[in-house]
């Protein structure tokens, strides 16, 4: 197999750990990097993924009513204020 040499900084802790695993398993330390590498990718790519709502739950049926009780003075004026604005005409296409 031909392929490219990259060279990675490994911190000390993190070498030891695979270094343990290497002679317990019994597989080389390039081995042990490469299967690592193929069996954290995906984990890698779910907790890094862009999406902003990636993890974002409801609001419990308690926790909307505390939400939504409370008043906020800024927000109410800007409602108001946008509620007393004269809607666009429709457009016609």
């Amino acid at each position: 197999m031909k392929g490219n040499t990259y060279p990675l900084a490994i911190p000390p802790d993190l070498l030891g750990e695979m270094r343990h695993a290497s002679e317990e398993l019994g597989l080389s330390m390039a081995d042990i990097m490469r299967q690592s590498m193929k069996l954290g990718l995906p984990k890698l790519r779910e907790q890094l993924s862009p999406s902003p709502l990636k993890g974002l739950v409801p609001l419990a049926r308690d926790e909307a009513r505390i939400c939504y009780e409370e008043s906020n003075s800024e927000f109410d004026a800007l409602e108001h204020h946008l509620a007393g604005l004269p809607s666009p005409p429709p457009v016609m296409e």
